[in-house]
């Protein structure tokens, strides 16, 4: 076990306003790993997307749903507070990671998870209840890919289609540039803007967005790259028999394949769709999206 600055000062500002709290779990490998939790009632679990992206994002999801649900905002190895670890393939790849969430649930003290997960949150939701399935209460997956990366390059595809001329020249221009934080963000923004229905939206929700979290670029590019060499759960998902709820925004760029991919797999699955929103429903439709999660959790 590693006692860190990090972990003692996070520990002295246990409590922070209004009911939110940061609390410390050890991994089964030693690492110290976070998540903030908020509200009472039902434990969820919640995972955000990248992989690489802190959990931080996720707090408008916190503060919608804690009056009902204790939520929490777990910051997966190697994202946000979460980051202080090692990284390298032995310990950022996808077995680790469904491990972790089980660790957590140890330390959580509950027989079950309820998680829900958006984008790869959702691939890892999946995972964990392909290979932890009598671990499992409910999965929520909201604007999740598959349960292979089959639909990957339809997903890439649909993206460029869906980038304006504009848009497209700045991408080539942003990524020529000498690599700082303000070339990455330019990038990253002209990269995103697609997954909106609305790019005026996005316009305004993108720069939110990129304030509001921090990636790790080390830590993404560690987990993709395991993903595209092993990510397959079609063989082990059938054995999960909870709750599978997935809420896909219509236009979603990933391609709608993906949830009947899960469907085939779990006939169980409710899927519920929210209208004229892309990727990101949480900054294009967040009412409808908070509604009908305070429905399915």
């Amino acid at each position: 076990m590693k006692i860190t600055i990090l972990s003692i000062l996070i520990h002295a500002i246990l409590i922070i306003a209004r009911g939110q709290e940061v609390n410390i779990f050890f991994a089964s490998d030693g690492e110290e790993l976070y998540y903030t939790k908020y509200g009472d009632g039902p434990a969820v679990v919640f995972l955000y997307g990248g992989p690489g992206y802190a959990i931080s994002a996720m707090k408008p999801w916190a503060d919608s749903l804690s009056r009902d649900y204790k939520c929490i905002l777990y910051d997966q190895r190697g994202t946000g507070l979460s980051s202080n670890v090692k990284l390298d393939t032995s310990t950022i790849n996808l077995k680790r990671a469904v491990q972790d969430l089980d660790d957590l649930r140890s330390h959580l003290k509950v027989d079950k998870l309820t998680l829900c997960g958006i984008s790869w949150g959702g691939m890892l939701a999946q995972a964990y209840a392909a290979y932890f399935p009598n671990n499992t209460s409910k999965i929520v997956l909201v604007s999740t890919l598959g349960s292979d990366l089959s639909t990957m390059q339809a997903f890439t595809d649909n993206m460029d289609m869906r980038r304006f001329p504009n848009e497209r020249d700045s991408l080539e221009f942003w990524q020529k540039q000498p690599t700082s934080d303000y070339s990455m963000m330019k990038s990253s923004y002209y990269s995103f803007i697609p997954e909106f229905y609305d790019h005026d939206i996005g316009s305004r929700m993108l720069p939110v967005f990129f304030k509001t979290t921090t990636y790790n670029s080390e830590m993404g590019n560690l987990m993709w790259r395991d993903l595209y060499s092993k990510y397959d759960l079609k063989p082990y998902l059938s054995r999960y028999n909870g709750d599978c709820i997935i809420i896909r925004p219509r236009q979603d760029p990933v391609p709608a394949e993906a949830i009947y991919q899960i469907k085939e797999i779990l006939p169980q699955t409710k899927i519920l769709r929210i209208e004229k929103c892309g990727h990101f429903p949480d900054y294009e439709k967040p009412e409808e999206l908070f509604r009908i999660l305070r429905q399915v959790l």
